[in-house]
């Protein structure tokens, strides 16, 4: 018992392989779901993967785009709609990224965490490491308290070439 709970505290891995950009989650979790988004508009591209407890794959229907990775939790039988909106000017460096991989899997640096799960009204406040606030996530199909958004993993980094 001990075991599952040590595996169960372990962060999920997200990883990009350049050759054909697909999305791969190690160590997914059964009580969250993964989804798409289109780093650029902020729409979400698929439907939420249910996690397996082991590695699941997301293939993006246009992979040489940018692409967020949405997670959230309790699900359900519900079919949820999100959208990203970045407040903050960021810029994506996925390509030289993948670039300089030497054709190995990319793990997505960055995790956005959500601020503020209570909050009732479907839009949520996304983080960065230092915790300003760098975005939100509205809740385009609400319904009640499930399914509540975690966090988002992304290239995504602060544009600072205009400081």
């Amino acid at each position: 018992m001990n075991e599952n709970k040590f595996l169960n505290e372990l962060p999920e891995q997200v990883i990009i392989i350049p050759s054909t950009r697909k999305i791969k989650i190690n160590d997914s979790r059964p009580e969250r779901a993964y989804g798409l988004f289109d780093s650029q508009t902020g729409t979400q591209v698929t439907d939420f993967v249910k996690g397996t407890g082991g590695q699941i794959e997301i293939n993006p229907s246009q992979p040489f785009r940018h692409h967020d990775v949405g997670v959230i939790e309790a699900q359900g039988d519900e079919k949820p709609q999100f959208a990203i909106n970045w407040t903050k000017l960021m810029k994506d460096d996925t390509e030289a990224a993948l670039k300089n991989s030497g054709n190995l899997p990319v793990v997505y640096p960055q995790i956005y965490e959500i601020t503020d799960n209570d909050n009732s009204n479907g839009i949520y406040n996304l983080a960065n490491a230092e915790g300003e606030t760098v975005g939100q996530v509205i809740n385009l199909s609400q319904t009640g308290d499930k399914p509540r958004f975690e966090c988002v993993r992304s290239f995504k980094v602060v544009d600072n070439t205009k400081q």
